[in-house]
C-alpha cells in the first residue's frame, strides 16, 4: 500500500500525466455523447416504418376499399411492408456501421436485388467511411496510445538519470516498484473508458445491461493488455525513447498491420466472390427471365389450376412470375457474398487475440448486432419469410381477388430474427492473452533488478 500511494503521489504530481488523461477523457466522452444520442436517434427512426406499415394499418385499408373484386389491395398490400434487423443494447458501440449496413429491407414481389425502386438514398460510401468514428473505433485508437504516453520510459527515463541503481540498492525487489506504477496507470485509463463508456450506453435508450457489462468487462481486458505489453517493454535494456518508438510500432503493427494480414488470409482461405462477375450474371439472368416471360406465366397458371388465367393480363400480373423466377436465381447469387463476409468474420475472431484494436471493433459488432455472422442469419430469415409472404399474395394478385376480413387473420409474420449476443469468443481470447503477457512478465520480474 505504501508503495501505492508513492506512486500516485508521483503521477498526479506530473502535470502531463494529469493532461494526457484529461485529453483521453474529453475525447471519449465526445464520441460517448455523439454515439449514444446517435444510437437513440437511429431508434427513433426504425419505429416510424414499422408503425406506417404494419399490420395495424392494414385493416383500416381494408374497410374502406371497395369490393370490386380486382385484387387491387392485395397488390398493394403486398409490397407494403418491411423487415429490420433489430439492433442489440450495444448499438452505442457501433452505430453508423448500423446505419451503412442496410437493416431495413422491403418485402414484396418484386426482387430487390434489381428493384431500383427499393433502394434507399445514394450516398458516397467513402465519405461516410471517412466520417465520424464510432465510439469503439475511438476507444481501440485511443486508449492504447494513452498507456504508451503514461507508461513508456518509466524505468529507463529513471536508469538515464541515475536514480534506479538507488533504488535497486534500497530495495530487495524493485519490480514492486514497476507493478506499482503500472497498476496506478491502470486504473487512470480505466476510470476515463468505464466513465465514456457508462456514458454513452445511458444515452442509448435501447441500451441493455447484458451489453454494458459484457463491454466494461472486455474493455478492461483490453487496458490490462496493453498496460502489461508495456510493462514488457520496461524491460529492454534501451533508451526511453527507443521504448516509445518500440510501442508505437506495437502500436501500428497489431492495429492496422495484423488486421490488414488477418482479412489478407480470410480472402486467400475464401475469396470474395467478384462485384462484376456477379452483375453480369444478374444481367444474365434477367435476359432470360424476360425472354421467357409469357412461358413463365403460362407455366405458373397451370401449376395453379384454381386460379383462372387473365385474357389481357396488366404489365404487373404477366411479368410477376418472370419476376419470382429472377428473384430465385438472383437471391443465390448475392447470398454468396453474404456467406463469405460470414466465414471472413469467424476468421478473424478466431485470430483476433494477435490483435487487440481489432477484437474491440469485433465484441462491438457482436453487442450492436451488426456481425457479419448475425447478419447472414437475418438475411436468411427474410428470405424465408419472403417466401411465405409470396405464396400467400401472388395468388390473390394473380387471381385479381380483394383481401377478405379473414385473410388479414393470415398474414404472414416473421417467425424468429436472430437475437443472440456471442461475445464470449473474443472476449475470453483476449482473457487468455493478457494472462499469459502478464505470466511472461512476473516470470522475468527479476529483470527490473538490474541498476
Amino acid at each position: 500500500m505504501s508503495l501505492l500511494q508513492a506512486e500516485w503521489l508521483r503521477f498526479i504530481r506530473n502535470p502531463v500525466n494529469l493532461w494526457v488523461i484529461a485529453a483521453f477523457f474529453t475525447l471519449l466522452a465526445a464520441s460517448a455523447i455523439w454515439s449514444g444520442l446517435a444510437a437513440s436517434e437511429f431508434r427513433a427512426k426504425a419505429l416510424q416504418p414499422q408503425h406506417q406499415t404494419g399490420n395495424s394499418q392494414v385493416p383500416t385499408e381494408m374497410h374502406d376499399a371497395p369490393g370490386t373484386g380486382k385484387g387491387s389491395y392485395a397488390s398493394k398490400l403486398a409490397d407494403n411492408t418491411t423487415v429490420r434487423l433489430p439492433a442489440l443494447g450495444g448499438l452505442a458501440l457501433s452505430v453508423r456501421q448500423m446505419d451503412l449496413l442496410g437493416s431495413e429491407l422491403r418485402i414484396s414481389t418484386r426482387s430487390r436485388y434489381t428493384d431500383g425502386r427499393n433502394s434507399d438514398q445514394l450516398f458516397n460510401p467513402l465519405l461516410r467511411e471517412l466520417g465520424l468514428l464510432d465510439f469503439a473505433s475511438i476507444l481501440a485508437l485511443f486508449l492504447p496510445l494513452t498507456v504508451i504516453a503514461l507508461t513508456y520510459g518509466l524505468v529507463q527515463e529513471d536508469r538515464e538519470r541515475g536514480v534506479w541503481r538507488l533504488v535497486c540498492a534500497q530495495m530487495p525487489h524493485p519490480s514492486l516498484l514497476v507493478f506499482a506504477a503500472l497498476a496506478v496507470r491502470l486504473v487512470m485509463v480505466l476510470i476515463p473508458a468505464l466513465a465514456a463508456s457508462l456514458l454513452a450506453f445511458m444515452l442509448d435508450s435501447g441500451s441493455t445491461l447484458y451489453a454494458a457489462t459484457h463491454w466494461l468487462f472486455f474493455v478492461g481486458i483490453f487496458t490490462g493488455v496493453w498496460i502489461t505489453i508495456s510493462g514488457l517493454f520496461l524491460l529492454l535494456p534501451v533508451s526511453s525513447g527507443a521504448v516509445a518508438v518500440g510501442l508505437l510500432g506495437m502500436w501500428l503493427v497489431t492495429t492496422f498491420a495484423v488486421p490488414a494480414g488477418l482479412s489478407w488470409g480470410a480472402n486467400g482461405m475464401q475469396p470474395m466472390p467478384s462485384r462484376l462477375e456477379a452483375i453480369v450474371d444478374i444481367r444474365r439472368v434477367q435476359a432470360q427471365t424476360s425472354k421467357q416471360q409469357a412461358e413463365l406465366l403460362s407455366t405458373w397458371y397451370q401449376a395453379h389450376p384454381e386460379t383462372a388465367p387473365a385474357k389481357e393480363p396488366p404489365r404487373e400480373i404477366a411479368g410477376l412470375p418472370a419476376n419470382l423466377e429472377l428473384d430465385s436465381k438472383v437471391r443465390t447469387l448475392m447470398y454468396r457474398f453474404d456467406g463469405v463476409r460470414k466465414a471472413h468474420f469467424e476468421f478473424m475472431e478466431r485470430w483476433s487475440a494477435f490483435s487487440p484494436g481489432l477484437a474491440v471493433v469485433l465484441t462491438a459488432d457482436r453487442l450492436a448486432g451488426i456481425d457479419a455472422p448475425r447478419y447472414a442469419e437475418y438475411i436468411e430469415a427474410v428470405n424465408q419469410f419472403e417466401d411465405r409472404w409470396r405464396a400467400f399474395f401472388v395468388p390473390r394478385v394473380m387471381g385479381k381477388q380483394s383481401m377478405a376480413p379473414s385473410d388479414y387473420q393470415q398474414l404472414p409474420v416473421v417467425k424468429s430474427l436472430p437475437t443472440a449476443e456471442t461475445v464470449w469468443t473474443v472476449i475470453l481470447r483476449q482473457l487468455l492473452l493478457g494472462v499469459f503477457l502478464l505470466l511472461v512478465l512476473i516470470t522475468l520480474r527479476n529483470r527490473f533488478g538490474r541498476p
